[in-house]
């Protein structure tokens, strides 16, 4: 069974910006170099290159930061669309929304447009860290003040709605929570630096966190060659699972592939494949040393279910 979703994996250029900025923006803190390089192994092992890492908990999820070691030298920084197919953010969320505005500044980010009320009472901002990867920050006015800041979810931009919402209910064990579709407005058009903008969203809860599918009828994502593991940007998402065996059978079984066999270790098990679009998932199932970098051994994993029971 799926238990949630563990971590995004993100390839940067600078591995210590970047962690200096994550852990100041999004309140991270820096986990073990043995729990990072037992998560990148995969990296090393598939990916064909070595890498620096560094593993950041929040209160609810993870973050991998991989910095390979590309034999072509550092890759320019690519500010990527908002409506690129493939994995396209991850959120976090607090009771105000200007002090994560404030955090993202102050450490070489910078927001797309100020943040903005769409109709729900809540602030919205889209932000990009140092080297332009996408990072929503969101402000709940109902959720408790005293509450540190939380990951609320990761977006998957797709281009075909309904079998995405198929595939992903089924893997993680879910139902659709909420959909709905947005724009054409100025607003939309604002926050996301797009034009004439029209998008359907969809919400799975996946445990600790929710999973955000986006599609955009216009203007429509454009083509996405085959990610390597290793490309700069999201890489991959990774599912931490209680029977991986299983699980990857049925990542099989709902049209998704595998890429490699089991990789093992003394802290875990771990797999890598494709979802039906070609974006890399993995399934880790933690073990023995493993559990200190579990889901449930984090602060608040359910940390999303209590501030929206209290709304």
């Amino acid at each position: 069974m799926i238990l949630g979703i563990h971590h995004v994996t993100l390839a940067v250029r600078d591995l210590a910006a970047a962690r200096d900025f994550y852990g100041a923006a999004a309140e991270m803190q820096e986990m073990a170099v043995s729990e990072s390089a037992a998560l990148a192994a995969i990296d090393h092992d598939l990916g064909g290159m070595d890498s620096n890492h560094c593993l950041l908990a929040g209160r609810n999820g993870y973050l991998l930061l991989i910095a390979p070691q590309w034999p072509g030298g550092v890759p320019a920084p690519v500010a990527n669309p908002i409506n690129r197919a493939g994995i396209r953010h991850f959120c976090i969320q607090n009771h105000d929304i200007t002090p994560l505005a404030a955090a993202v500044a102050a450490h070489g980010g910078s927001l797309i447009a100020p943040p903005l009320d769409l109709g729900t009472g809540n602030q919205y901002a889209y932000a990009r860290d140092p080297e332009g990867s996408i990072m929503e920050i969101e402000g709940l006015p109902y959720a408790p003040i005293a509450e540190p800041t939380w990951l609320a979810h990761v977006a998957l931009v797709t281009r075909d709605m309904e079998p995405a919402i198929a595939f992903y209910a089924a893997l993680l064990g879910t139902e659709l929570k909420s959909r709905g579709r947005f724009g054409p407005g100025p607003q939309f058009d604002r926050m996301g630096g797009l034009v004439d903008a029209q998008i359907e969203g969809a919400w799975l809860p996946a445990g600790n966190l929710q999973l955000e599918l986006w599609q955009f009828h216009a203007p429509q994502s454009p083509a996405e060659a085959t990610r390597h593991l290793l490309d700069p940007g999201y890489s991959r998402l990774c599912l931490e699972s209680d029977d991986l065996d299983a699980d990857a059978a049925r990542l099989v079984a709902l049209g998704g592939a595998l890429l490699s066999g089991c990789l093992e270790s003394k802290q875990l098990r771990t797999i890598l494949g494709r979802d039906p679009e070609g974006n890399l998932v993995e399934i880790v199932e933690l073990r023995g040393l493993g559990a200190a970098f579990s889901l449930s051994a984090l602060a608040a994993p359910d940390i999303c279910k209590r501030v929206e029971a209290g709304r």
